[in-house]
């Protein structure tokens, strides 16, 4: 064999092992966006039935129970959002409960998902929100929408990071 065809073999060789590598990479690329694609799509379901469940936890409230509705509002939420809810339910919430024995409650009505990636979940929520006093005639219903920010706990569920009204 020549020089020359022992070098184009070579040639070829290189660029076929350059190409395979090449396609082995992308493969790779494609296969982890298709996990990860899946992996949102699971977030984006599961952030929404969150939102659904855990926004009546987040704003029922009965000022005869208030003490452990408070705790069972902690147990649903995470992260900063965890410790701003808590003092404002502890100092705020809590008191103007009792004295003013007031309920709270919410149904929500629907849940649509804004943005999702695998560990964070962002929803609009749309609920009425139920409140009232004892002696009053009638309980006061209000349509409200709200941001609710979901991110999973250590324990697997999703909980309540954030909660801004529309």
């Amino acid at each position: 064999m020549t020089r020359a065809v022992v070098g184009r073999r070579r040639t070829v060789l290189v660029v076929l092992g350059v190409l395979a590598i090449a396609a082995a990479v992308v493969v790779g690329q494609l296969a982890h966006r298709a996990v990860v694609a899946g992996e949102t799509d699971v977030a984006a379901r599961d952030g929404a039935a969150a939102a659904a469940a855990l926004t009546p936890v987040l704003l029922g409230y009965d000022w005869r129970t208030v003490d452990a509705d408070a705790e069972r509002i902690d147990s649903v939420t995470t992260g900063p959002f965890a410790a701003q809810n808590h003092a404002i339910v502890a100092g705020l919430v809590v008191p103007a409960a009792v004295d003013g024995h007031a309920t709270s409650s919410a149904t929500v009505s629907r849940v649509g998902v804004v943005t999702a990636t695998p560990d964070h979940v962002e929803t609009v929520v749309l609920y009425t929100q139920t409140t009232g006093r004892e002696g009053d005639p009638a309980p006061r219903r209000d349509a409200r929408s709200a941001r609710v920010v979901l991110e999973p706990g250590g324990d697997g569920r999703w909980l309540i990071a954030g909660f801004d009204a529309l």
